[in-house]
């Protein structure tokens, strides 16, 4: 698998998006200098990827090699733009670093169906490796990919890789989780307040964002504190519907919650269950990673993997539901449609990995039920309680009914 003489490519991108949406639009060509792809800093291996920083990039990434010498790597760059995508291999010694280069990706798949995209890609050395490279992707590129099953590489006409993408979705939350880190690691090198947990809350008026849900059908809606700490301003936005305006009720710093209310009557709020089991599925909507994935909402589904928090907080439990930042405030429900939590944190898996030399995966925490229904009626709200008589419901039902439930929070 060796690349023929590498001739530069003159014409405009060719073809366009499908169902694998890699790029923003023709304007995203490949780098006008060969990059520095390093990796300075390790933190383990998730699903079979390999996770770092580069200091060159400005960003952390995730790389896999494959039988054939083929490594496939991705990322964030905060020096090249946005996400990057490239393929380095020691036997394409005809690459020529700096040379640009036609390439086709197809994606395969049942998650993801079938999509083309064609692109210019600029070569580069890294080692005894020549690669190809390719930056400025729009900011749901690395989403897009993580949702492929496997990619084949064609050049010139021809496939010379065909590269799995199994595990890249728990690399995807790796990265993130490791761009966020070192975020908040600049923050603090450069003066202004880090944020106090894996959270969205900004402080100090400083705009933010996270989830909450009602709770009462005349309009309140429960949230973490640190999601509106310091806001000026808060609205809140219902799938399909315009934000509207809320105002802070009461907040519990100590227990993380914060009651808003909307001044508008809504049929959705939710029964909150008393308690959750160990071993049972839970299912959390809200809305993570803004700017990044979908607007309208994103549902993962888990199990409870504990009744007691790190340490053994007994106000929290743990769950293995992927969340990410943005999640903060969102409800936790089990599979009769109650709200059984209140999503709060994950747990740090880069201070985890700095210690054990691997990374924690979907270790994340929700605010019992109880302690929520405590503040809640120490404020006036009852909360609807539901006892569990109902037959289990499909997921696609309970992503539904949540969806109609949750909101998204803006705090300025």
């Amino acid at each position: 698998m060796m690349y023929s003489a590498g001739k530069r490519v003159r014409r405009r991108l060719c073809g366009g998006l499908a169902a694998l949406a890699f790029m923003a639009s023709a304007t995203a060509l490949a780098s006008p200098a060969p990059p520095n792809l390093t990796v300075d800093k390790s933190f383990g291996k998730t699903a079979g990827w390999s996770i770092g920083y580069s200091e060159a990039l400005g960003g952390c990434l995730a790389a896999a090699t494959f039988g054939d010498g083929t490594t496939i790597w991705f990322g964030l760059s905060a020096v090249r733009g946005n996400a990057y995508l490239a393929f380095t291999n020691p036997k394409w010694r005809s690459i020529a670093a700096g040379d640009q280069y036609d390439l086709r990706l197809q994606a395969h798949g049942q998650r993801q169906g079938h999509g083309r995209w064609g692109g210019t890609f600029v070569g580069f050395e890294r080692g005894e490796a020549r690669g190809l490279f390719q930056s400025g992707l729009r900011d749901n590129f690395v989403a897009d990919l993580s949702n492929a099953g496997a990619i084949t590489v064609e050049f010139e006409g021809r496939p010379i890789a065909k590269l799995s993408l199994v595990g890249s979705t728990d690399a995807l939350d790796a990265v993130l989780g490791c761009q966020k880190e070192f975020a908040v690691e600049k923050a603090k090198s450069t003066g202004p307040a880090p944020a106090r947990r894996d959270d969205e809350g900004s402080g100090s008026g400083r705009s933010s964002q996270g989830t909450g849900f009602y709770v009462s059908e005349i309009g309140h809606v429960l949230t973490n504190q640190h999601v509106i700490d310091g806001c000026s301003a808060i609205t809140v936005t219902r799938v399909g519907s315009a934000p509207i305006k809320a105002r802070l009720v009461a907040a519990d710093a100590t227990n993380d919650l914060a009651v808003l209310d909307t001044d508008r009557a809504t049929p959705s709020a939710p029964p909150l269950a008393m308690r959750a089991r160990v071993g049972e599925s839970v299912y959390a909507f809200g809305f993570p990673l803004n700017g990044l994935l979908a607007t309208t909402g994103n549902f993962t589904v888990g199990n409870v993997t504990a009744t007691a928090g790190l340490g053994d907080d007994t106000r929290h439990i743990q769950v293995s539901v992927p969340i990410q930042p943005g999640n903060s405030g969102g409800p936790l429900v089990d599979q009769y449609g109650n709200v059984v939590g209140v999503i709060v944190s994950k747990l740090n898996a880069l201070k985890m990995a700095s210690l054990t030399s691997d990374l924690a995966q979907n270790v994340n925490f929700a605010i019992k039920t109880t302690i929520a229904l405590n503040f809640l009626e120490a404020n006036g709200i009852l909360a609807p309680l539901n006892t569990r008589t109902s037959d289990p419901m499909t997921a696609d039902t309970i992503a539904e009914r949540a969806k109609a439930f949750t909101v998204r929070v803006n705090c300025n």
